[in-house]
């Protein structure tokens, strides 16, 4: 029996997938793929999985993880191999690692990065943004619609270029149990804080996930 570290990717053709069905699509990928799952215990067994930061509808990623029990003891490369020749078009394996105990912790992961092409009027200085003290925007939670002060969850905005209508930005912002900050929330403070500015549509590609300062197994995996 063995757990593995495995990252994958979805583009465009799966990004409205969602969480929940996409763990019910990994679920059948592993059975087709002949990979025998780690079951939990108790009344109403399941496969041993936990995905770490579950990506939001519409968003495509290329460093998403995944944490999987399962009942063999081979390489990652074996394990990448089978999985994705069982997995639909639109998501793939990127890497899979075999590991011990707590060897790899996915809960440490809590910021990531984003790559975010919007459609829009005008360009933005992106340092006068940041310079804003507070950012308050609404924040839809269980127990409904709140206000919050998002500032100090974005680490980092830098404007990448606005060419033909449309502005391409990266942010870091935090991700996790503390607060799980979505670029749309950006997007709606940037429209509240910036003379003039609106936006249409945007997309959203997650391209790095960090703990801390440091991007998650960018050696190791």
């Amino acid at each position: 029996m063995s757990d593995y570290i495995i990252k994958y990717g979805r583009d465009d053709r799966v990004k409205y997938i969602s969480h929940l069905d996409f763990v019910r699509l990994f679920h059948r990928a592993v059975r087709r793929a002949g990979l025998p799952f780690i079951f939990s215990q108790g009344f109403n067994p399941h496969p041993v999985m936990t995905v770490a930061q579950p990506l939001s509808v519409g968003v495509t990623s290329d460093c998403e993880y995944m944490r999987v029990g399962l009942d063999l003891d081979c390489d990652g490369d074996y394990v990448k191999a089978k999985i994705n020749g069982a997995l639909p078009p639109g998501y793939r394996i990127i890497a899979a690692k075999k590991v011990k105990g707590k060897e790899i912790d996915l809960s440490k992961l809590d910021r990531a990065e984003y790559i975010t092409e919007t459609e829009c009027n005008k360009d933005i200085d992106v340092d006068a943004f940041l310079a804003h003290k507070e950012l308050i925007v609404p924040k839809k939670s269980k127990s409904g619609t709140k206000d919050s002060d998002i500032r100090p969850y974005i680490y980092e905005i830098e404007n990448l270029g606005f060419c033909d209508g449309v502005l391409t930005l990266k942010m870091l912002l935090s991700v996790g149990n503390t607060y799980n900050l979505k670029p749309q929330s950006v997007k709606d403070a940037m429209e509240k804080y910036i003379d003039g500015f609106f936006t249409s549509f945007m997309t959203v590609h997650r391209s790095s996930m960090r703990a801390g300062e440091v991007e998650f197994l960018k050696k190791s995996i």
